[in-house]
């Protein structure tokens, strides 16, 4: 995709990591939380664990999402970027917090949760086949096939979170989560 949009990416994904980083311990948490209550039969437990530790991280990730956007004309002084590479990094990075806030939650720590109660299985089949079909399909549309480049690829990110998103939320409204014996 040329230089600035390379250096775009990698500044954008070192700055994102700050507005993910309590969703990625939430994460480490919610399995042995969610594990805990499963293995003592309490489902009610784990769903309410679910609940709670999601809404810790939107809460979380929307208060950095606001520090870090906030910051960033800043943080962007830190990097030797072109013009061009300093435009893309500021609108990825925004992207990314309008992503991260609404679905990286849903897509991520409530995975973690399915996985936890003994649906390994079907979030799996999920994160592969939306990897496949949107992570990948949409990044060559909208990145090559569209002439987005960059940003592109990101939208194909956000199009993977939404289906692993929709896919895990169904699933757990379902309640065939409750369905499984890990041991």
């Amino acid at each position: 995709f040329g230089t600035a949009q390379i250096a775009a990416n990698g500044v954008a994904n070192s700055i994102d990591m700050v507005a993910i980083v309590v969703v990625n311990a939430v994460n480490l948490a919610i399995v042995t939380v969610v594990g805990h209550c499963v293995g003592a039969g309490e489902f009610e437990q784990a769903s309410r664990y679910m609940k709670k530790l999601m809404g810790v991280s939107y809460l979380a990730t929307g208060i950095l999402n606001l520090a870090v956007a906030a910051a960033l004309p800043f943080l962007l002084n830190f990097y030797a970027l072109s013009e061009e590479a300093r435009r893309l990094s500021f609108l990825l990075v925004l992207l990314h917090n309008l992503l991260a806030f609404a679905l990286h939650p849903t897509s991520f720590v409530l995975a973690n949760g399915l996985r936890a109660a003994g649906d390994a299985k079907f979030t799996m089949y999920v994160g592969i086949g939306s990897m496949l079909v949107f992570r990948l399909g949409s990044a060559v549309l909208f990145g090559v096939m569209l002439n987005l480049g960059i940003l592109g690829v990101w939208i194909a990110m956000g199009m993977d979170w939404l289906g692993r998103s929709v896919a895990f939320l169904l699933r757990y409204r379902s309640g065939k989560w409750k369905n499984f014996r890990a041991i």
